[in-house]
């Protein structure tokens, strides 16, 4: 049954308004960054009393976790290339469930599923995870800015994605809304809790008790730049890496490892469920990204009050805010990543510190709920044509 409407007090062209059906689409089936912040979004929107609906155009992981979830799921397929008829197939299925807001992710669904949307008189949103989508093209920044100029807000995940977004569409950087990605604060566990679940991973992972244990997550992709961590990791004896993701650069990875004379002591995972396990068993989560929008793997590591050695790219920073919460690194550089590793991992007091510290943000400016708070007030305001 389709929930009740609760409209409130109407404000200077916003109303707050409960109960919207809200397609979440992304092209995407992943896994990835963008499909797992649709999946928190969906659940927070849900817990909110909104109605969310997956879409995508062909099964894959997101819609397995999405129907897992209890959340609809539409697959619409779409031919290669240009697929006008799309429009109207997703158009039709609009209309006919009664549909009060598209929200687009990355750039296909910005594009086919706003203009869709749109051509209904519906309220849509559309928001960028990165920067790899439109680098180097034009044309899918003239696009964009098409869709801006048809009414649809453009959100980016972080201050520096949005900079980005508003040179390439060649829009003032205030058209460019900015809201950061958001993650569940699990709660605290007490000292004893964490060491059993240390030592159980540990255990897993064939890895002494008191070995040191760097944790990267993140697909392996050249942009990830794993391949960094491990040339920094071989600057290290003794320490250990586990890198949880799945990619093409596995066997690429493996090399290195043997090259190097790590293999030993480097775990690659592949793909896990169980994130929040492998935390608590980290002495410091590294983030060695070429480029990065604002990564949940980050947001989750603070969240779980982990120190964190990361590059200086996109909006990382805005995350990682050096010898606060963690230490930052030029991208590409495996000395200074190894020498802020080593400089956490001799200081257990400046870790545990840092931990606290990424923790405590997370619980103010990057929650679940206020992701999706920010996202249903957007939602709520009446969409206008911009000149």
């Amino acid at each position: 049954m389709r929930p009740a409407i609760r409209v409130g007090e109407e404000r200077e062209g916003a109303m707050t308004v409960q109960g919207r059906r809200v397609v979440l689409a992304l092209e995407s089936s992943g896994p990835g960054g963008a499909e797992q912040m649709l999946l928190r979004l969906a659940a927070a929107l849900a817990r909110d009393d909104h109605e969310p609906i997956v879409a995508t155009l062909r099964a894959g992981w997101l819609t397995e976790r999405a129907a897992a979830a209890g959340h609809p799921v539409w697959i619409v397929p779409q031919r290669a290339g240009l697929d006008p008829g799309w429009l109207f197939r997703f158009g039709a299925r609009l209309r006919r469930e009664r549909i009060d807001v598209v929200h687009a992710h990355e750039f296909a669904m910005a594009v086919y599923a706003t203009a869709a949307a749109r051509a209904l008189g519906l309220r849509a949103v559309a928001t960028l995870h990165g920067h790899h989508w439109i680098a180097g093209h034009a044309r899918r920044g003239a696009a964009l800015r098409i869709v801006h100029h048809c009414g649809v807000p453009l959100v980016a995940v972080s201050d520096e994605l949005a900079g980005f977004v508003a040179a390439a569409t060649r829009l003032p950087r205030e058209r460019i809304l900015v809201i950061p990605n958001g993650v569940p604060v699990p709660p605290s566990r007490d000292a004893t809790e964490i060491a059993r679940v240390r030592d159980a991973v540990r255990a897993e992972l064939g890895l002494r008790a008191e070995q040191p244990l760097v944790l990267a997550i993140g697909n392996l992709y050249p942009v990830k730049d794993h391949a960094s961590l491990l040339r920094a990791i071989a600057r290290l004896p003794g320490v250990a890496v586990a890198i949880a993701g799945r990619g093409d650069e596995e066997s690429h990875l493996r090399a290195i490892a043997e090259e190097t004379g790590i293999a030993e002591r480097v775990r690659l995972l592949g793909l896990r469920d169980d994130v929040e396990r492998l935390l608590a068993a980290c002495d410091l989560v590294a983030h060695p990204s070429r480029s990065e929008g604002l990564p949940l793997a980050l947001l989750e590591a603070m969240a779980a009050s982990r120190a964190i050695v990361a590059t200086r790219v996109g909006g990382i920073p805005e995350l990682v805010r050096d010898d606060e919460n963690g230490l930052l690194a030029p991208p590409g550089d495996p000395v200074s990543l190894a020498d802020a590793i080593a400089a956490l991992l001799h200081d257990p007091v400046r870790r545990a510190a840092f931990g606290a510290a990424g923790r405590t943000r997370v619980e103010g400016e990057f929650s679940e709920g206020q992701m999706a708070r920010r996202y249903a007030a957007l939602y709520a305001k009446r969409t206008r044509i911009a000149r």
